[in-house]
C-alpha cells in the first residue's frame, strides 16, 4: 500500500511547536478520515504555516489563478472576463478584512499541488490554540478538501462560472464544506466524544471586531454552506452509505440544485436513480 506523505511547514519561523502538534494531529485523523469518508488519502498532504500577509497573499493569487484556469478552458466572453477581473480588484481588501476569523484555506497552490495555509496568529485570534477538539476538528476538515480534490481529480469544482461547467450556482460550496463538516464531526465524536465546535472555542478581542464588520459575512461560505451541506451528506449516508454519496466526486452533474438543498430526499433519489437531467 502507498504511503501518504505528511509535509507541514512554517514558513513563518516561529512556530515550530505548532507545526509538529499539527504534524501529529494529521497523522493521528488521516486514518479516521480516510474510514469515514471512504476515500483514499492523497500521496501527498501539505500544511503551510504562513504569516498573515502571506496568507492574504495567497488568498489573492487563488483567485486569480482560478480565473486564468477559467480563461483557458472555457468559451468566455470579453464581458464575463473584464467582470471577474472587477470583482477581483473590488474585493481585493476582504483578505484584510477576514484573516483573523479564517481558521484555514486549502487551496491549488502555484505548483498545481493542493495545500492547507493557515495563520497560525488566526488560530490565536480564533481561539484554536488554547481548544485541542477544536483544532482536531479544523486539521480534520481541511484534510477531507484535500481528499476531495484527488476525488474528483480531473473535474473543476472551484470556478467563477459554475453553469458553463455543468454545476448549480452554490452546489458545489455546499456539498465540499457540508461532507467535510459532516466528516469532522464524525471524527472528533470519535475522539472526544462529541463533536468539536470551533465556534465555542475563545475569540479574542480582534476577532470579534472583524467578525463584527457587516462585509466579513460576504467572504467564503456561510455558515448555511456547513449546516445545509452536512444535513445533505448525513442523509445521503443514512439512504445509501458513504457508496452512494461519493458518486458525487464522479460527476458535478450529481450536484444538488438550490431547490435539492432544501430538499435532501429529492437530490438523494436523483443520485440513486442515477438521473443526469438536474
Amino acid at each position: 500500500m502507498t504511503q501518504t506523505r505528511f509535509t507541514v511547514l512554517d514558513d513563518t519561523r516561529r512556530h515550530p511547536d505548532l507545526a509538529e502538534q499539527i504534524n501529529q494531529i494529521l497523522r493521528r485523523v488521516a486514518p479516521m478520515v480516510a474510514q469515514t469518508v471512504d476515500l483514499a488519502l492523497p500521496l501527498e498532504v501539505r500544511f503551510r504555516l504562513v504569516t498573515p500577509r502571506t496568507w492574504r497573499q495567497a488568498t489573492r493569487a487563488n483567485g486569480h489563478r482560478i480565473l486564468a484556469r477559467d480563461i483557458a478552458e472555457l468559451e468566455l466572453t470579453e464581458a464575463e472576463i473584464k467582470g471577474i477581473q472587477n470583482a477581483l480588484t473590488i474585493t481585493s481588501f476582504f483578505p484584510v478584512l477576514v484573516w483573523p476569523l479564517v481558521m484555514g484555506s486549502t487551496m491549488t497552490a502555484a505548483d498545481g499541488r493542493q495545500e492547507t495555509i493557515i495563520a497560525p496568529r488566526a488560530l490565536h485570534h480564533c481561539g484554536l490554540l488554547v481548544d485541542k477538539p477544536a483544532l482536531h476538528k479544523l486539521i480534520a476538515h481541511e484534510l477531507v478538501h484535500q481528499i476531495q480534490a484527488e476525488a474528483h481529480s480531473g473535474t473543476t469544482w472551484t470556478t467563477f462560472f459554475p453553469h458553463k461547467r455543468g454545476m448549480s450556482e452554490r452546489g458545489a460550496l455546499t456539498v465540499e464544506e457540508g461532507h467535510a463538516t459532516w466528516a469532522d464531526r464524525q471524527v472528533t465524536t470519535r475522539l472526544f466524544g462529541t463533536p468539536a465546535d470551533a465556534r465555542q472555542a475563545p475569540k479574542s478581542r480582534r476577532y470579534r471586531a472583524h467578525h463584527a464588520f457587516p462585509g466579513a459575512r460576504h467572504f467564503g461560505p456561510g455558515e448555511a454552506a456547513y449546516e445545509q451541506g452536512a444535513r445533505l451528506i448525513a442523509r445521503a449516508v443514512a439512504a445509501g452509505g458513504t457508496d452512494l454519496v461519493n458518486q458525487i466526486w464522479k460527476d458535478p452533474i450529481f450536484l444538488p440544485t438550490a431547490e435539492e438543498t432544501a430538499d435532501p430526499d429529492t437530490w438523494v433519489g436523483r443520485i440513486e436513480r442515477g438521473y443526469l437531467d438536474a
